[in-house]
């Protein structure tokens, strides 16, 4: 890599050296697409490529050639354009950088890669994640650029950062590749024919060099056949890597976000299904929400559970085969697989309170409204599997939203019969009660397919009592543990409200093999009319039903709960005295379900934050601090690293064993100064020599004396005085001080810089 040995390149080969870079790095920013969505992340790519091209041309211009005159324009390429390619929304009209978007690009630099794996795609919305695209393009064509420009015969090499940018694309990017066989096709052709081009180009070089030959119809004869045999080779690797391309389907295409588990786990958070009774307890006739544009016939999802634990059902963790609880980041859009009518719904809150954030459907986009937007939309996640939203900042009274969704068709059960139902993996409840599992066999087996005992056991809930156990109610105790439910199941009539009911179904089905999963939600007593007027939704619009899924349909949604009115346990009581009635009334007073719900327990607690306000403002102006810390520490870097390798050199040379290596480390010391500082010091020549070129450009150097000296105590005929050789690294030290006196302040600075020395000495070494 050495100055000497490489051939000149020209300005026309050097703009083709440019050129297959950059299309190299356009395979690789598009192999980001199908993660990223839109044309954002081809800003960001193609601007890093452009950037690392620039960065590369430049450090190998010989004034500022240099990996560390590299390192250096690197960072200042990343500081100085990366928030405008990276973190556009953290600028000023796009372009002028601020401080929260140098923050969020050096944290990004940090956390972007795993937040990219975590992300649902696509996901372009995500105010940091460009930032992959962006460093990955822009280092990789820094380093190629820089390889193909300083590199002859072993410019091959240059092709590896291009590949490993396409690599890093392929595997941060989905099982859904863009255009495999074009991208494989193109990256090889572009690849082999440079490479080709850059053998022929060195070949021809060392011919004119040494001029191996007049006769030009043997050189035009040979460059033919060079060139047949590239393009035959170029031909055949574009169509290998084609044919390789196509076989990679998505299901067996491998990626990394596969094996990165999303950051939210919902199976840790408590169940709102707990709390069920409270909101119509609390909030029966309190305004919730208010919805506008829903469907005709749709719900308003609110959670959805399909693992039972004995004592509550909840979401599922993404160990478990269903996922239910895998939340992941959303950004301006999430790509939909379902079918159905689209929607655009608003949402306004009232009295509703909690993580849970309420849509219809399967999500296409949610746009938070008001003061608390950005937080709300930053701390927003989103299940596709279930359709389920969360906003970890929590929603709260005045907060807004607009969604735009996919509402699948609901069929009737005459459609679904002879429809087979899907096999889906959910898991299995960890407690069944034992009457529960009776009434199923007594009930749930007799059809002739799992849809006849799935309708007959609908059907003989629907025919139960209603009740939520309130006052003036026929006393039902709150929960849905498996001792309520095995109490429910121990009466003549069953009893309870859509938490107990919805339930029971859930597990009666699991007894036949039937997928399922509840879901808690709300919609109006006689549903949504799918006018555009606004409904407003109370804490007696608070519901639960049970979805299951069916081939062609998706999930279908069932409801076990019976009508309200039907209120009555028996026709008449029994003239014999029967202990089960007794069994049916509660204790007094009956249990209130309140202290069950999350929702209370994290209202009381903001309640208790809120008496004692804190002012959280200095925690801004510490990421502000340390953006500005990590911003300086990433420009001085280089000084840093460059000084701490010269002074261990320097710390070396000056404690070497033999008195004669400290006084030849001291010469070189000298003589590395001088090469840091721009002098061509010339190779092969004798002591005396360069220490005059020395001497006669850094007159204070004292160069000839210092190589007198030091050839007197190499050669001469003992050891040198320990003492004599401490005396002459102070004048090593002066030497150099004198040395970086008489050199400009530019010279000072790319000395502190340079790597020209440690070459040097790599090259003396081979040449031994």
């Amino acid at each position: 890599m050495s100055d000497e040995r490489m051939l000149p390149r020209t300005p026309r080969q050097a703009a083709i050296d440019c050129a297959a870079v950059f299309a190299v790095m356009l395979a690789a920013t598009l192999s980001f697409g199908p993660v990223f969505g839109g044309t954002a992340y081809l800003v960001a790519g193609l601007g890093g490529a452009i950037l690392g091209i620039a960065v590369g041309v430049v450090t190998s211009l010989r004034p500022l050639r240099g990996w560390l005159m590299t390192a250096a324009g690197f960072v200042l390429a990343l500081v100085v354009f990366g928030p405008a390619l990276a973190v556009p929304r953290r600028t000023i009209a796009g372009v002028l950088p601020t401080l929260e978007g140098w923050r969020e690009l050096l944290l990004g630099v940090v956390f972007s890669w795993k937040g990219l794996l975590t992300a649902e795609p696509p996901a372009e919305g995500f105010p940091s994640l460009l930032v992959v695209p962006f460093l990955t393009t822009l280092l990789c064509a820094t380093i190629a650029t820089v390889l193909a420009l300083r590199l002859d015969r072993g410019a091959p090499f240059a092709m590896v950062p291009g590949v490993v940018a396409l690599l890093v694309g392929i595997a941060f990017g989905t099982k859904i590749a863009f255009w495999p066989a074009l991208l494989g096709a193109l990256v090889a052709g572009v690849i082999l024919a440079w490479c080709a081009w850059r053998r022929a180009t060195w070949r021809t070089g060392l011919n004119e060099e040494v001029e191996v030959t007049n006769d030009s119809r043997f050189r035009v004869k040979a460059r033919k056949q060079r060139a047949r045999g590239a393009i035959a080779m170029i031909a055949g690797a574009m169509l290998v890597a084609g044919l390789v391309s196509i076989p990679v389907q998505p299901a067996s295409r491998a990626v990394l976000r596969d094996a990165v588990e999303p950051p939210i786990e919902l199976a840790e958070y408590p169940s709102p299904l707990a709390g069920f009774r409270s909101w119509h307890k609390s909030f029966e006739d309190d305004t919730l929400l208010t919805v506008s544009g829903m469907p005709e016939g749709s719900r308003l999802r609110l959670a959805t559970f399909d693992h039972y634990d004995g004592t509550v059902f909840a979401v599922a963790g993404s160990q478990q085969s269903s996922g239910s609880g895998s939340f992941a980041r959303i950004g301006d859009e999430v790509l939909v697989a379902q079918s159905g009518e689209p929607a655009t719904v608003r949402v306004e809150v009232q009295d509703y309170s909690g993580i849970w954030v309420p849509d219809v459907g399967y999500l296409q986009s949610l746009a938070f409204e008001g003061e608390r937007a950005a937080g709300l939309q930053g701390s927003l996640h989103y299940n596709g599997q279930t359709g389920t939203a969360i906003a970890l900042d929590g929603l709260g009274a005045g907060d807004a939203y607009e969604l735009q969704a996919i509402v699948p068709r609901q069929p009737s059960h005459e459609e679904l019969e002879g429809v087979p139902i899907t096999r889906v993996q959910v898991p299995e409840p960890a407690v069944v009660p034992d009457l529960l599992q009776a009434w199923v066999s007594e009930h749930g087996a007799g059809g002739q397919s799992a849809f006849e005992n799935l309708e007959t056991m609908l059907r003989l809930m629907n025919n139960g009592s209603f009740s939520h156990g309130l006052e003036g109610d026929i006393p039902s105790l709150a929960g849905h543990g498996a001792a309520r439910i095995q109490d429910m199941f121990d009466q003549e009539v069953l009893l309870g409200d859509d938490e107990q009911y919805a339930t029971a179904f859930a597990l009666a089905l699991s007894r036949i093999n039937v997928p399922s999963r509840v879901v808690m939600g709300l919609y109006p007593d006689d549903g949504f009319s799918g006018g555009s007027e606004p409904v407003e939704l109370t804490g007696s619009d608070v519901h639960a039903w049970v979805e299951v899924p069916f081939e062609g349909y998706g999930w279908v949604r069932f409801d076990p709960t019976p009508p309200e009115d039907n209120d009555e346990i028996q026709p008449e009581p029994e003239p014999q005295p029967e202990p089960k009635p007794q069994v049916l009334q509660p204790p007094q007073p009956p249990e209130e379900p309140a202290e069950m719900s999350p929702d209370t327990v994290a209202d009381e607690g903001q309640e208790e934050d809120d008496e004692e306000p804190e002012d959280r403002s200095w925690v801004v102006w510490l990421w502000v601090a340390g953006g500005v810390l990590l911003l300086l520490l990433l420009l001085l870097l280089p000084f840093i690293v460059v000084g701490a390798l010269k002074a261990a050199r320097r710390k070396r040379r000056r404690r070497a064993e033999r008195e004669s290596d400290r006084l030849s480390g001291g010469w070189h010391e000298v003589v590395d100064e001088a090469v840091d500082l721009g002098l061509p010091v010339p190779a092969g020549v004798t002591r005396r020599e360069v220490a005059r070129a020395v001497a006669d450009r850094y007159p204070r150097s004292r160069a000839t004396d210092i190589g007198d000296f030091v050839d007197e105590g190499v050669f001469g005929p003992g050891e040198p005085d320990p003492a004599d050789v401490d005396a002459f690294w102070l004048d090593v030290e002066r030497s150099v001080q004198g040395m970086r006196a008489e050199a400009t302040t530019r010279e000072r600075l790319l000395g502190r810089l340079s790597m020209r020395s440690f070459a040097r000495r790599r090259r003396e070494r081979r040449r031994r």
